[in-house]
């Protein structure tokens, strides 16, 4: 991001700060001390901020083990809807966190200025090499791998099967097949919460840029100028994919479902499919530990050989560089290393991005994971490497193309210029002309 739109977005995200909403773990000592213990070792307080709200319970548990084992540390902890503001709007206040969470590979390079190198932590060795180039920048480690994620359409074997569908779709045809075969049976294919911009404008959205030959290249073309969305070999794939999803599900409606929403809805069994990943399998199991699911990879074309999983890491912890509390920030990490089969793997029921943690007994979702990794069948995270914060408004859109109205030719002109303006103001559109 450039020093001009950094200063620009600090500004604005200025004004926004009075509302955020977040859930914050109170720094209530975990037992008490003596005036004369606190006045001898000062408590230390940690700021921690993280994004992922799905495993929001489980991270105000882990600082509250933390604290426990510490009681010379404080974590006060937030897990925030609207992060990405609150973060930036933070850093400008002057009220950094110490330990924070980046999204994707342009989100570590952004912020690179300001994180710590972690490339001598004795944990650096254990990590897994898919997730270690997404957190390098010019030779520096600057991460520490929440999980590997992966995602699809998750399915309902159930009603698969009441269908007569015996075997998970492949191809383009395939699927086509499969949501006729349910719409025959009564039964609505999908459940979609297009009111999110990540469910729509990232992870769906990957799906052409991840199935290129080289999504880098692709990637930085698209940045310079010298290529266009709509001459992506897969777009079209992607927009039969949308159209099935709105056409087999709740239509424009679609757009109004939260997350929460569209999870409960296909847990309870009124829809046989959702576009999402291994992370909402502790949702579904509190809504409906009976539900036999499973996922499988979106194919965008007519030849199954092609069709993948997308693989990658969902976040890493961070360390602010500037921090007064670094080594005590990096004790923490050292910590939840040494812990993470309770917390990495079983508390936020995810697969470790660490070789030297086990997965076993996830769930279905999981297994599936691992099944399409062990095969070779996957594909990255490709909007990792888009211009910072295009997800958000390429999904705005897509949003209008699902809401009706507008053209898929209209869409993908505004994709474009979304694009092209995202491109020039994250610095990486030098062959894109302004305006």
């Amino acid at each position: 991001m450039s020093r001009k739109a950094w200063a620009m977005l600090t500004a604005a995200l200025l004004l926004l700060a009075a509302g955020v909403y977040a859930w914050t773990l109170p720094p209530s000592p975990p037992q008490a001390a003596t005036g004369a213990e606190q006045e001898r070792k000062p408590r230390t307080t940690l700021r921690l901020l993280q994004f992922k709200v799905e495993i929001r319970e489980q991270v105000l548990a882990m600082a509250e083990d933390y604290m426990r084992e510490h009681p010379d540390i404080v974590i006060e902890a937030q897990v925030l809807k609207d992060y990405d503001t609150t973060l930036i709007t933070r850093f400008a206040a002057g009220e950094a966190p110490d330990i924070f969470t980046v999204k994707s590979y342009s989100d570590i390079q952004d912020w690179a200025p300001r994180l710590a190198d972690l490339s001598g932590e004795p944990w650096m060795e254990q990590i897994s090499p898919a997730a270690v180039q997404g957190m390098t920048v010019d030779d520096r480690k600057l991460g520490f791998p929440m999980s590997i994620e992966g995602y699809g359409f998750i399915y309902n074997k159930e009603l698969f099967a009441q269908a007569g569908i015996k075997e998970v779709p492949r191809t383009l045809g395939q699927l086509r097949t499969v949501n006729e075969k349910l719409k025959a049976a009564g039964i609505r294919s999908y459940a979609e919460g297009y009111k999110e911009w990540w469910i729509l404008g990232q992870h769906l959205l990957n799906l052409p840029f991840a199935y290129e030959e080289n999504p880098g290249s692709a990637i930085q073309s698209l940045n310079q100028g010298t290529r266009q969305l709509g001459e992506l070999k897969y777009m079209d794939g992607f927009f039969d994919v949308l159209d099935m999803t709105v056409k087999y599900g709740q239509g424009s409606r679609s757009t109004l479902i939260s997350y929460d929403d569209q999870v409960a809805d296909f847990a309870a069994g009124r829809s046989a499919m959702m576009q999402q990943g291994v992370w909402t399998m502790e949702t579904i199991g509190r809504i409906n530990r009976e539900q036999h699911i499973g996922m499988f990879a979106i194919p965008l074309s007519e030849n199954a050989e092609e069709t993948a999983l997308p693989v990658g890491v969902p976040g890493y912890y961070v360390l602010n560089q500037n921090s007064p509390h670094l080594e005590e920030s990096k004790q923490f990490l050292a910590w939840l290393h040494q812990n993470g089969d309770k917390y990495l793997v079983q508390s936020f029921n995810s697969i470790p991005a660490f070789t030297d943690l086990t997965a076993d007994n996830l769930g279905p979702l999981a297994a599936d994971l691992a099944d399409y990794v062990r095969r070779g069948q996957t594909i990255p995270w490709a909007h990792a490497l888009w211009p910072s914060g295009s997800q958000t408004e390429l999904a705005k859109p897509l949003q209008d193309y699902v809401g009706g109205g507008v053209s898929r030719e209209e869409t993908l002109q505004r994709l474009q210029q979304v694009w092209d303006t995202q491109a020039r103001l994250s610095g990486k559109g030098e062959a894109v002309e302004g305006p």
